[in-house]
């Protein structure tokens, strides 16, 4: 894949999971602290970053995924302003929303 190809793909990436931290966001109960589309989109690129960043360093798939999702909920509190629940349910709904969007973004691109 080129450079190119590649760089639209993280793009494409970047902006369906903005949509749906957003949406689950809208969702959740209670006013969170970013839940605007701009602090989706950082709550977004922090996820991706959290993820990447564990993959990189810890090969082992198990420990890395483990790890990496104690981050992210742990980012999910300070970005959105909720608690440890708040965190994994908001986490549950975009892992829900993204895989729906999965469903059905393959055939529209």
């Amino acid at each position: 894949m080129s450079h190119v190809g590649s760089l639209a793909g993280l793009v494409v990436g970047w902006i369906v999971s903005t949509i749906a931290v957003w949406i689950a966001l809208k969702i959740y109960p209670g006013k969170q602290k970013n839940e605007s589309l701009a602090g989706a989109a950082v709550t977004a690129l922090v996820g991706a970053l959290v993820y990447w960043f564990f993959h990189s360093v810890f090969r082992i798939p198990l420990i890395s995924g483990l790890l990496a999702l104690v981050v992210w909920l742990y980012a999910l509190r300070k970005l959105q302003g909720v608690g440890w629940l708040g965190a994994a349910a908001l986490a549950f709904l975009i892992w829900l929303i993204n895989g729906i969007f999965s469903l059905f973004l393959p055939t529209i691109l």
